[in-house]
């Protein structure tokens, strides 16, 4: 017996040698106290762990990305995954170099691929985002330093709507702190602040999709010692013949070591004859300070729409402190209205590794 598990031992010692697998991902708990009329008490995340499980070889050529890393195989022993394969590396191993230029496949269990996109994504959001709806996807990137790069991904498979989900995108950055990115998608998805563009959630399928991002970093270009640029994006959808949703948002975005900010002004527009809402403006902005190391401070103002301003604003601040890799950390907030509506307090610890 000890011979078996001395011989196992140094198996899978020597394929450490010859891969690398990489775990990553976060835990995180806590709880919401809210003080409207008594107190009441909900968690504040659900699914508190995510996990992600790589394996690549140390020649950077291929990477196999675990999709279902649960625990739980299927009757076959097998997990989803998808293959990411840089095919510029591949070649160069084999005596080819391409240069400046970037080529890469990726193929298995990729859902929903994601256009390229040139916004700043300063709230961490993603609503930015315009993807095709598809479930098994073969995504091919092409991309020549930092001039060009671009996507196609597309689903052969009938799984979803037997019309082959389809994006493609294309990001250039002619001079450094300038980038601008263009897409589409055919059988696509895409976000919007407004939850009443989808009736009650923040997301939907489209036929068709086209978007359009800039970022101009004025900072960069200007050679200053303090960050400073302007960020938009422009995302239309359609659905059938009449229906038609519009995302739009814009940020002002800057600061030094110590203090940094931003402002995001967000616009939906919706034609459909099933929803109420037809324009909805709002914004976000937060204020991060930066003094004392491990210590994390912002406070932040949100209004959903300005039309309903007291209905949907919220205001407050977060504070977090971390040591020994573990964040403890609390937000409070004062909300207008809805589910959170009135004064909450959020204790929480998160876990990222």
């Amino acid at each position: 017996m000890k011979k078996i598990l001395t011989i196992l031992l140094v198996a899978i010692l020597a394929s450490a040698t010859l891969f690398a697998v990489d775990i990553s991902g976060r835990f995180r708990a806590g709880y919401t106290f809210n003080f409207n009329e008594g107190v009441t008490v909900t968690e504040w995340k659900s699914e508190e762990a995510k996990f992600t499980f790589k394996v690549s070889d140390d020649a950077g050529i291929w990477t196999i990305n675990i999709k279902d890393f649960r625990g739980d195989l299927d009757s076959n022993d097998k997990l989803g995954a998808n293959l990411s394969l840089n095919m510029a590396a591949l070649l160069a191993d084999n005596g080819v170099d391409l240069g400046d230029v970037s080529l890469a496949v990726s193929i298995g269990a990729n859902d929903q691929m994601t256009a390229l996109s040139a916004y700043n994504d300063v709230t961490g959001d993603g609503l930015f985002k315009l993807k095709n709806d598809g479930l098994h996807s073969t995504e091919i990137a092409v991309g020549y330093g930092s001039v060009i790069q671009t996507k196609i991904a597309v689903d052969p498979t009938s799984e979803v709507t037997k019309k082959m989900p389809l994006v493609v995108s294309a990001m250039t950055t002619p001079v450094e702190g300038v980038s601008l990115s263009v897409g589409y998608a055919y059988n696509g998805y895409m976000y919007t602040a407004n939850k009443a563009a989808w009736g009650t959630k923040t997301e939907g399928s489209v036929d068709h999709g086209v978007t359009v991002a800039t970022n101009v970093n004025v900072g960069t270009l200007a050679g200053l010692d303090f960050d400073l640029g302007v960020t938009a994006y422009d995302n239309i959808g359609f659905v059938g013949k009449d229906s038609t949703y519009n995302s739009f948002a814009a940020a002002v975005y800057g600061g030094v070591d110590v203090v940094d900010a931003y402002f995001e002004f967000r616009m939906d527009n919706t034609k459909d004859a099933d929803v109420a809402a037809d324009n909805v403006f709002g914004m976000k902005s937060q204020v991060n300070f930066n003094v004392v190391e491990n210590l994390g401070l912002d406070v932040f103002f949100n209004i959903g729409n300005f039309e309903t301003v007291g209905e949907t604003f919220e205001v407050g601040g977060d504070v977090s402190y971390t040591v020994s890799g573990v964040e403890f950390a609390a937000n409070l907030k004062y909300a207008g209205g809805g589910d959170e509506a009135g004064f909450s307090v959020t204790p929480k610890v998160i876990v990222v590794f």
